[in-house]
């Protein structure tokens, strides 16, 4: 894996990922539901795979790691959330709230670590040995290509995210 950012630099990153979001879908003519391709997932499915990721990936691997040196972070197959939990039938805006609500837990919950926090190792079952730092770089780079799939959906739209 390559060197991450500072985790001030990322900690800022993760919490403008989600207010990006936000006021790219609170524009006027966003079809929640609108699939750019036969496949693609909709803006709703999008949300609500970061809201449940967010949950039930990010907060509880982080969770382990500051609870114990060393925690199995276990693999998760989250794609086939979507099916699964019948995303495109939920309501997209509701998803987004809920998503925007764990995203500020998330980032109360790490915003005050001690720097030597940030290095614990876990043991993650597909990348293996890890430390807090790369997690959460990891979680930022996840967050980039789900922005970049809401933009896709947008454009086909015709509608645009302003960062």
């Amino acid at each position: 894996m390559q060197a991450p950012p500072p985790v001030p630099n990322l900690l800022i990153q993760i919490a403008t990922l989600a207010t990006t979001i936000q006021n790219a879908l609170v524009q006027p003519g966003v079809d929640w539901h609108h699939r750019p391709a036969d496949g693609e997932w909709s803006v709703t499915e999008v949300v609500c795979h970061l809201r449940d990721v967010e949950l039930e990936v990010h907060q509880a691997r982080f969770k382990a790691m500051i609870a114990e040196e060393n925690a199995f972070l276990p693999g998760v197959s989250a794609d086939e959330w979507a099916q699964i939990r019948r995303y495109q039938d939920q309501d997209g805006s509701d998803a987004l709230s809920d998503f925007m609500m764990a995203r500020r837990d998330t980032v109360d919950m790490l915003q005050d670590l001690l720097p030597d926090t940030w290095s614990r190792q876990g043991r993650h079952a597909f990348f293996g040995p890890t430390s807090m730092h790369e997690i959460l770089f990891l979680q930022a780079r996840h967050d980039d290509i789900h922005l970049e799939q809401i933009r896709i959906i947008l454009d086909d739209q015709q509608l645009r995210i302003s960062t």
